[in-house]
């Protein structure tokens, strides 16, 4: 069965991977809350003058968590995350190094940036950028690319982590 990632999920996911690509690369760990704009404009009007006339008329607004806790692990760092309600959905930006599978001694490894958007309803959405091939027109999107980051930033939130 095919997936099919919300459109408005992907456009947000392709957003935010440009928008930290613009910064370079060796980055951190970024996590940010994604909020539906109606409803968020709806408690916090007074959030309207800092959104541009196109982020206003988007499903999601991202915002980004500043000060996360020290970690050693990924896995460590989301596990300790919960979101309150208000919350539809959750973000990641990350960046690895990928080896691949068979023979790790070979030397061929692969940076590669991480940007994952998933949704209370679980849909997910995944953006790959090879440092290598570092293009806007080279990014992979899809479903499930990274499926054990999925699940845990899907975790946090849920109501296991209360």
């Amino acid at each position: 069965m095919p997936c099919v990632i919300p459109v408005d999920l992907e456009l947000t996911v392709r957003e935010l991977d440009r928008h930290v690509s613009s910064m370079g690369w060796d980055q951190p760990t970024r996590l940010f809350a994604l909020a539906d704009t109606e409803e968020l404009l709806a408690r916090e009007p007074s959030l309207a003058s800092q959104l541009l006339d196109a982020d206003r008329n988007r499903r999601w607004t991202t915002v980004e968590q500043d000060g996360l806790p020290q970690h050693d692990e990924l896995d460590e760092l989301l596990r300790g995350i919960a979101w309150p309600d208000a919350v539809a959905g959750a973000a990641i930006v990350t960046e690895r190094v990928m080896i691949p599978p068979g023979n790790p001694a070979s030397g061929s490894r692969h940076d590669v940036r991480i940007t994952m958007g998933v949704l209370r309803d679980g849909a997910r959405c995944t953006a790959l950028r090879l440092r290598a091939y570092d293009s806007d027109d080279s990014v992979i999107v899809g479903e499930e690319l990274v499926s054990g980051l999925g699940e845990l930033l899907l975790f946090t939130l849920s109501d296991a982590t209360s």
